[in-house]
C-alpha cells in the first residue's frame, strides 16, 4: 500500500539530517499519522458511519485506548455500543475490543490484544450524525501513547435534496457483461468526470458500493481491477457490499473515474430479478451515483431429477445433472435441500454422495438439507452431476404428487424440474397387540438395557437401508452416539445406530421380511439411564417402511431402592450397591427361587433358617418352609407352592413370587433381568 504520509515523512526528515551538521532525534518519526477519513454519507445532518485509517508508531498493548474527537458541530451518539464500532489491521483482520465509550464528542475505544508499531488500523465508527451547516471539517485520532491528536479534513456539502435529484439521473453508466440474476459477470463503472477541481490522487480511496449484498467474492484480487486503465495498488473488500480501491500512481492526477472488474474477479449479478440496481462511488468526500440496471431473471435451465424408484415412501437414489453458470473447483459448497416429505438419515457417510464420480468430503444432514464439500484435486467443470447412493437410505415423499430439489453451488442457486412421486402399495396388516418393551433394570437414574419384542412389520426392512426408530420419552438420558456392537437386531449386531434427539434410528445388517419377528436388544452398555423420576414412561415404535406408530408400551421406573439382579448372577443391586448372595437366582419349571438370606438383605425381612426349614417374617406375615416340600404354612394356613423348596449351598430357596405377592412387593422381569420394588 502506498502510504504518502510517510514519504513526505520521510523526505522532510532527509532534508533536515542533510542541513545540519547535528543528529536530531527525529520526533516526527514516532507521531501517529492519518492516511484517510471517508463517510458512507457526506450529506449534511445525515446519521452515517464514519472510517478512519491511521498508521500507528508506537505499540499498544491490551487495555489502551483509541480516541476519535470529533467536532462539536457533529452529534455522536452518547449509548455507542462494541457492536457499532469495528478495528481491523491491514491484513484486514478484526482486532478484538474491550470497550467504546463516549465522552462529549471523543469516541474513546479499548482494545483487548497488542498493537505493534507500524500497524495501518482502519476503524469504523456508526451512528455519527453530521453537521447542520455545509463545511470543512476536520476528524482527530490520536491513542494512549500519544500527547496529542493528528487530524484530517472531510467536507460536508450535499445536501438531501440536491443528492437526490442528482441521483435520479444517474452520473455514469454501469455495465455488466449479463443481466441474468447470479451470473458471474465483469464490470465496468463510468468513464465519467469528476466534480470541479477535483483530481485522483496516488494512494488516497476511491469507494464503491454495491446494490446488493450477494454480489461481492470474500476477496478481490487487484490484477482484477483496473482505475482509468491502470492496476490499484490495493483493493479490500470493507463489508458485504462495499470495496476501496487505492488510486494507483498511473491515475495520478486524472479528472474522470472509469473502473473495470474482470470476470475472475468474482463479481456476480444480485439474485432477485429487479429494473432499478445502480451503484455508487465516492471520492474526495463526493458521491456519484450510477444509472439504473436492469436484472433479468436467472439463466440457469432446470435440472431433471432420477429416481431409482419413484413409488411413494420408497428407498431410492437421486441423481441429478446441473449446468453451472461458473466453473466448480475443489473445495466448493454444495448444499442440497430436498422436498418436504423426503426422508433424509440424520446421518450421511461421505461414500453415499458423488459429484462427477468423486467421493464428497465434509458431509452433514440438518433436516431436509445436506451439506457437503467438492473434494480436493476435484477437476474444474461447468457441469455438476450430484448422486445421492440408494445407499444412503434417503427416501422419496410419502404422499404421490409433484416435487422439486433444489441446489445451491458455490451460492448460486439452482431449481429442478417437477419430478413425479406415484402412488404405493399399503404395507400388509399386521398385529403387535403383544409386542413388548422392556428395561432391563426397572430403578430410577439407574443404566438400564431395552429389549423389544416385535411381532411383525407389514412392510420388508432392506439391510443397511431401512430402519427401526425407537421414541424415548423425556427423561430417559440418551447419549450422543451408540456404538452399533452394543444393538442387537434378530441376535446380529446393527449396521449403524444414529441418535436424533430423543430417538435411536437402528438400521440392521440383516433383511427383515413383512411378517416376520423382529427382536431389538439394546445393551446396558449402549449408555442410556433411567429417568430421575419414578413413573410411568411410554416407550414408542416405528419403522421406516410404514406410517404412524406400530406400538407403544408403558415401562414403570421404580424408586431407587427397588432391588436388582440377574437370573444366575450371585448377586443383587440396591441403591447402586451391589450385594453377594450365597446362592444365584435360578428357574424350576418357569418359576424363580432365591436364597433365603435374600429377602434379609435386599428387603429387610426377619429370617431363620436350617438345611431343613426356613422362615420368613415379614410385618404381621409369617411364612414357613420345609426342604423338598411344595407345601408351606403362612400365617398357619397351608398353601402349595408352584414348585418344592430346595437346598443350595446349605441355604434354602424359596419362590419369589409367593413371597412377594404376601409382603406387597411387585416384579418386573426382561430376559432374565428382575427388579423387585413396593
Amino acid at each position: 500500500m502506498n502510504k504518502s504520509v510517510n514519504k513526505g515523512i520521510s523526505v522532510l526528515l532527509a532534508t533536515a539530517v542533510l542541513a545540519s551538521p547535528v543528529m536530531l532525534e527525529p520526533k516526527a518519526a514516532y507521531a501517529l499519522s492519518i492516511e484517510d477519513v471517508s463517510a458512507d454519507s457526506t450529506r449534511v445532518d445525515e446519521e452515517t458511519e464514519y472510517t478512519i485509517e491511521f498508521e500507528i508508531n508506537k505499540d499498544l498493548s491490551s487495555g489502551d485506548s483509541i480516541f476519535v474527537r470529533f467536532p462539536s458541530d457533529y452529534s455522536v451518539d452518547k449509548k455507542l455500543k462494541k457492536s457499532d464500532v469495528t478495528l481491523k489491521d491491514d491484513d484486514n483482520d478484526k482486532i478484538s475490543i474491550d470497550s467504546v465509550s463516549v465522552s462529549k464528542n471523543v469516541v474513546e475505544v479499548e482494545v483487548d490484544e497488542k498493537i505493534r508499531k507500524g500497524t495501518v488500523l482502519t476503524l469504523t465508527i456508526d451512528n455519527i450524525t453530521n453537521p447542520e451547516d455545509k463545511g470543512s471539517y476536520e476528524i482527530e485520532v490520536k491513542t494512549s501513547a500519544e500527547t496529542s491528536y493528528k487530524g484530517e479534513k472531510i467536507t460536508i456539502s450535499k445536501s438531501s435534496s440536491s443528492s437526490s435529484s442528482s441521483s435520479s439521473k444517474g452520473d455514469f453508466e454501469a455495465s455488466p457483461s449479463s443481466k441474468n440474476a447470479e451470473d458471474s459477470i465483469s464490470l465496468t463503472l463510468g468513464k465519467f468526470n469528476l466534480s470541479s477541481k477535483s483530481r485522483l490522487k496516488e494512494g488516497k480511496y476511491i469507494y464503491v458500493n454495491f446494490p446488493s449484498k450477494d454480489m461481492l467474492p470474500k476477496s478481490i484480487s487487484k490484477s482484477d481491477v483496473k482505475v482509468n486503465g491502470y492496476k490499484p495498488d490495493y483493493v479490500s473488500i470493507l463489508d458485504s457490499d462495499s470495496i476501496r480501491i487505492e488510486i494507483p500512481s498511473g491515475a495520478d492526477g486524472d479528472s474522470y473515474i472509469k473502473l473495470e472488474f474482470t470476470s475472475s474477479a468474482g463479481i456476480v449479478n444480485p439474485s432477485k430479478p429487479d429494473k432499478y440496481y445502480s451503484y455508487e462511488i465516492e471520492y474526495d468526500s463526493k458521491e456519484y451515483k450510477s444509472k439504473d440496471v436492469e436484472i433479468t431473471n436467472t439463466s440457469n435451465t432446470p435440472f431433471t431429477v432420477s429416481l431409482s424408484d419413484s413409488a411413494a415412501g420408497a428407498r431410492t437414489s437421486y441423481t441429478f445433472d446441473v449446468d453451472l453458470s461458473n466453473k466448480l473447483g475443489s473445495n466448493a459448497e454444495i448444499e442440497v435441500e430436498f422436498p418436504n416429505g423426503v426422508t433424509v438419515p440424520p446421518v450421511l457417510t461421505s461414500n453415499s454422495v458423488t459429484v462427477n464420480g468423486a467421493q464428497v468430503t465434509n458431509v452433514s444432514v440438518l433436516g431436509n438439507k445436506v451439506y457437503f464439500r467438492t473434494p480436493y484435486g476435484f477437476t474444474s467443470t461447468n457441469r455438476a452431476s450430484i448422486k445421492f447412493a440408494f445407499e444412503g437410505y434417503l427416501t422419496t415423499p410419502r404422499t404421490a404428487g409433484t416435487y422439486t430439489v433444489t441446489a445451491k453451488i458455490d451460492n448460486k442457486t439452482y431449481k429442478s424440474k417437477e419430478f413425479q412421486v406415484s402412488g404405493v402399495t399399503p404395507p400388509v396388516a399386521v398385529d403387535n397387540t403383544l409386542a413388548t418393551v422392556g428395561l432391563t433394570r426397572a430403578t430410577a437414574s439407574t443404566p438400564a438395557g431395552i429389549s423389544i419384542g416385535i411381532k411383525a412389520m407389514g412392510a420388508p426392512i432392506v439391510r443397511n437401508q431401512g430402519f427401526i426408530e425407537v421414541v424415548l420419552p423425556v427423561g430417559f438420558r440418551v447419549p450422543a452416539y451408540l456404538p452399533a456392537n452394543t444393538v442387537t437386531v434378530n441376535g446380529v449386531a446393527a449396521s449403524f445406530v444414529g441418535v436424533r434427539g430423543q430417538n435411536l434410528i437402528i438400521i440392521p445388517a440383516q433383511d427383515i421380511p413383512a411378517k416376520t419377528v423382529a427382536q431389538v436388544n439394546i445393551a446396558e452398555s449402549a449408555g442410556i439411564v433411567n429417568p430421575a423420576t419414578p413413573g410411568v414412561y411410554s416407550i414408542g415404535v416405528y419403522n421406516s417402511e410404514e406410517r404412524g406408530l406400530l406400538f407403544s408400551r408403558p415401562a414403570t421406573i421404580v424408586a431407587l431402592n427397588g432391588v436388582s439382579f440377574k437370573q444366575s448372577v450371585a448377586s443383587f443391586t440396591k441403591a447402586g450397591k451391589t450385594t453377594g448372595l450365597a446362592v444365584a437366582p435360578y428357574t424350576v419349571n418357569g418359576n424363580t427361587l432365591m436364597p433365603t438370606t435374600f429377602f434379609r438383605d435386599a428387603l429387610g425381612f426377619s429370617i431363620s433358617y436350617t438345611k431343613t426349614t426356613a422362615k420368613v417374617v415379614s410385618g404381621n406375615t409369617v411364612m414357613q418352609f420345609k426342604v423338598g416340600s411344595n407345601v408351606a404354612t403362612i400365617n398357619g394356613k397351608n398353601v402349595t407352592l408352584p414348585t418344592a423348596v430346595q437346598l443350595k449351598n446349605n441355604v434354602p430357596t424359596l419362590p419369589l413370587k409367593t413371597i412377594t405377592e404376601r409382603t406387597g412387593y411387585k416384579i418386573i422381569y426382561v430376559n432374565g433381568n428382575y427388579t423387585v420394588y413396593k
